[in-house]
């Protein structure tokens, strides 16, 4: 069950939204109290899916000021108008008994929002709403680290222990793996934004989204559960490329978003729902020592993009060494060539340690020095004060950092001067072409944008996740088709 929020806040744009939507939905949720409440009961109408009526309490992250009585009172005056269902928040339970009596038909959502904090006892929430009978419990509350989902899972699991429906969410971006995975939890429906128009409550993923790009319905038991662990991850299109893969080629699988501040707690939380994931930024050294097995290159590089269940242990590898070096040799063979890397993080390790292997010489330059050292010790190189950036002779620029990233899109880590003439590489790749780039490019220099160095990588995530090679030529075309 799809179930979609509709959110206003103007009739105009409220009926907008129900006909953008109702292709993707099986129920629509009208917000009482973000659509004028009393003014908006005529929506009701527009519908062509059972409708839900919701009048959110502040309290619980809505939008209603009024006492309890009126807002009591539109959710009978819904009722009366056709509202399949309607949503009681917990604390005025004890309500339920006269609205039932007075509209038996009219199914009930008993439902419960903590906002501020995470939901500690999930079972103790379960007992007591399981009391009032509802044909829906429903649970949301706000996550503050991917680890915090486990409690929807626990949530849904009581219900399907005890056969009642049952909704749970984690909000925010922190817990929308629980607006995906809901299926595989046992949950009854999930949340969806409207296409056109604001999310009712944070994390919700529009219904277009939802459907096509996640296929939610087709989601069971038996799909296998990739993802993406870093932090943050709105720069991320892993999603927008795995998922359509899988659909192309018949892979029962999904590929969902894990922000991550805690590895530790991830690993223990989140991780056995998964069959392998891709490790981004801060997370490619932070995770090596928490897999069971490392193949040669990634323990040598000292860093995993990629981790894998095999044989019940967690088996981790690198595929950016490789992918990033692909890219650039498809504009200059890096053997003999003088390589100038700027990061010290897992990426500019990769790219440091895959250069070397292919013969370059390197040079290592960071905004903390110290790491520079560290890394050009480590692997024999040359560590370059970032004040001797224009002095140093290079071909090759290899930018290993976050600068130029979505949002941050108008930063470039270094002054273009120094870049005239070279072949530039950039390993951000939101947006593909990033300020770095374009300022190479108006110097004279050979880009090489990190889109390739992403695809390349991706098609190899994706073989080891599913025994399948996509042809670059095929992610090209989803990537650059977002």
């Amino acid at each position: 069950m799809i179930i979609v929020s509709i959110t206003g806040p103007t009739a105009t744009l409220a009926r907008q939204q129900v006909r953008a939507s109702e292709r993707y939905a099986d129920l629509i949720e009208f917000r009482l109290d973000l659509l004028g409440g009393e003014k908006a009961l005529d929506l009701l109408r527009v519908a062509n899916k059972p409708v839900i009526a919701t009048c959110r309490s502040e309290k619980e992250g809505g939008a209603f000021r009024g006492t309890e009585n009126e807002r009591w009172a539109l959710l009978r005056a819904a009722a009366h108008v056709g509202a399949a269902y309607v949503d009681v928040e917990l604390d005025v339970a004890e309500r339920m008994a006269a609205f039932r009596a007075e509209h038996p038909k009219t199914r009930i959502i008993l439902s419960h929002h903590d906002v501020g904090g995470v939901l500690r006892d999930a079972s103790a929430l379960f007992e007591r709403m399981k009391q009032f009978d509802p044909y829906v419990m429903k649970l949301a509350y706000t996550a503050h680290d991917a680890g915090d989902i486990t409690r929807a899972r626990t949530f849904l699991t009581f219900a399907r222990r005890h056969r009642r429906r049952a909704v749970a969410v984690a909000m925010g971006e922190f817990g929308e793996a629980t607006r995906v995975l809901f299926t595989k939890f046992g949950g009854w429906a999930t949340y969806a934004a409207p296409d056109r128009g604001a999310v009712a409550a944070p994390g919700q993923i529009s219904a277009s989204v939802v459907t096509t790009v996640y296929r939610v319905r087709r989601i069971d038991a038996a799909t296998k559960v990739y993802g993406v662990i870093g932090n943050p991850l709105v720069q991320s299109k892993g999603v927008l490329l795995h998922n359509p893969l899988f659909k192309k080629y018949g892979v029962n699988a999904v590929y969902c978003r894990f922000p991550v501040i805690d590895v530790g707690s991830f690993m223990q939380e989140c991780a056995p729902l998964l069959h392998g994931f891709s490790v981004t930024i801060p997370h490619k050294q932070t995770l090596l020592p928490m897999v069971d097995e490392v193949d040669e290159p990634a323990a040598a590089i000292g860093a995993v993009n990629t981790v894998l269940r095999k044989r019940g242990k967690w088996f981790g590898t690198n595929t950016d060494a490789a992918g990033a070096l692909d890219a650039m040799e498809t504009k200059v063979r890096v053997k003999g060539k003088h390589v100038l890397v700027l990061g010290a993080g897992g990426a500019a390790r990769a790219i440091v340690f895959e250069a070397r292997r292919r013969g370059a010489v390197v040079f290592v330059a960071n905004r903390t020095e110290e790491r520079a050292r560290r890394v050009a010790d480590e692997f024999g190189c040359t560590f370059v004060p970032m004040s001797d950036l224009a002095a140093t002779d290079f071909d090759i620029f290899a930018n290993a950092t976050s600068v130029g990233m979505v949002p941050h899109v108008d930063s470039s880590p270094v002054p273009k001067a120094i870049l005239r003439n070279k072949v530039v590489f950039d390993v951000v790749y939101n947006p593909p072409i990033t300020k770095l780039l374009r300022e190479a490019r108006r110097v004279g220099a050979v880009i090489v944008p990190g889109t390739e160095m992403y695809i390349n990588q991706a098609a190899m995530q994706f073989g080891l996740y599913t025994g399948i090679r996509p042809a670059r030529a095929v992610l090209r075309k989803v990537l650059f088709s977002l």
